[in-house]
């Protein structure tokens, strides 16, 4: 069973699909919009739908004569995808921002691939450099949902102490990327 799971997450009609449609979670598509939004064939979209309805990942329902597609926003396989595909979008970002990093932390919804398409991006950086990293920000095509919380080593420390709720949100978030893991 494993096998063919995974198989799924190799052919391209059935990623761009799954991807279109995480976008969008809890919202009702037709195979025509998702045809028009993926460029795919009306065959290539109607194969790829019921394979994934057939996986759990979509979720397919009939009405009349039209069936309708939404994502299984509970199924932690689409919360992981969705995490990966978060990751995968931020990568050039952080690719730019290590270099004047000590780490990178992505908190928020992003973190746990519970994002809407209007949700901030919730990032931490910790940094000596912060002039320079939000000028690296301002260039990026991501920068209207940024949301960065800047601070040097020895600030973040003292947030652990001023605000520990929020210090714990940030701290069950997903390094991107650490000086530390790149010394060893």
């Amino acid at each position: 069973m494993t096998s063919h799971l995974y198989s799924i997450f190799t052919e391209t009609n059935t990623l761009k699909i799954l991807g279109y449609v995480i976008e969008n979670p809890g919202r009702e598509f037709i195979e025509k919009e998702i045809q028009k939004a993926t460029g795919i064939s009306k065959a290539g979209v109607n194969l790829a739908l019921r394979r994934l309805a057939q996986k759990r990942l979509v979720e397919r329902k009939r009405r009349g004569r039209m069936y309708f597609y939404t994502t299984q926003v509970n199924n932690p396989l689409i919360k992981q995808l969705k995490i990966l595909k978060n990751m995968a979008r931020l990568s050039p970002l952080v690719k730019k921002l290590k270099d004047l990093s000590q780490k990178i932390i992505l908190f928020g919804s992003w973190s746990r691939g519970e994002n809407l398409k209007d949700s901030d991006i919730d990032l931490c950086l910790l940094t000596n450099s912060a002039e320079e990293v939000q000028q690296i920000v301002k260039k990026s095509s991501l920068r209207n949902k940024l949301q960065l919380i800047i601070r040097t080593p020895t600030g973040f420390a003292e947030l652990e102490k001023k605000d520990p709720v929020f210090f714990k949100e940030i701290d069950r978030g997903i390094v991107l990327f650490s000086k530390e893991s790149y010394e060893s």
